[in-house]
């Protein structure tokens, strides 16, 4: 989570920050320091709260994509359909985040493969009501094959698990 200066003393050195100490917030600090109790945490844990790395090493998909709700402006999202949960995107900033920016339960929502433009060209969006999701991919391989899954997971289908890591999902 973002934490400003004024909001938090704890700080932590961050490996994905190439080890600078960096402001976090009170849970991320007594995780980093090996302080929290992790069975008495994963009782507390809200859904958007389990971690992106617990995820992706056991998922049906993962990877960056960008993404837009609405029409907000483009932000690249480490995404996440997990195996034990596989009708639900999570959207992380980075695959290090311990947690989730927002959830996209898909049973229910409608994929559109979106028409090619300059500005995204490897584009799809889910919609559902009021509620509209867009997104694009590095390629026209890694958008299909997010479609291939989305397109299972919208009609309440699972598709084979398949291992996820970092390297595979560029």
């Amino acid at each position: 989570m973002v934490v400003c200066w004024k909001c938090s003393d704890y700080k932590a050195t961050l490996e994905y920050d190439n080890n600078k100490m960096n402001k976090v917030c009170k849970d991320c600090y007594s995780i980093l320091l090996g302080q929290a109790d992790s069975e008495e945490r994963a009782k507390k844990k809200g859904i958007l709260e389990i971690e992106a790395a617990q995820f992706s090493g056991n998922s049906i998909m993962c990877g960056f994509l960008q993404h837009s709700e609405k029409t907000k402006p483009w932000q690249k999202m480490w995404c996440v359909i997990p195996q034990t949960e596989a009708l639900v995107l999570y959207l992380y900033g980075a695959p290090q985040d311990v947690k989730a920016q927002s959830t996209v339960p898909l049973l229910g929502y409608t994929v559109e493969d979106s028409l090619r433009s300059a500005e995204a060209p490897h584009s799809f969006r889910l919609t559902q009501s009021k509620s509209v999701h867009n997104f694009y991919a590095e390629s026209e391989e890694l958008k299909q094959r997010w479609l291939r899954v989305i397109r299972l997971a919208v009609t309440g289908e699972v598709s084979k698990p398949r291992p996820c890591s970092e390297e595979a999902a560029h």
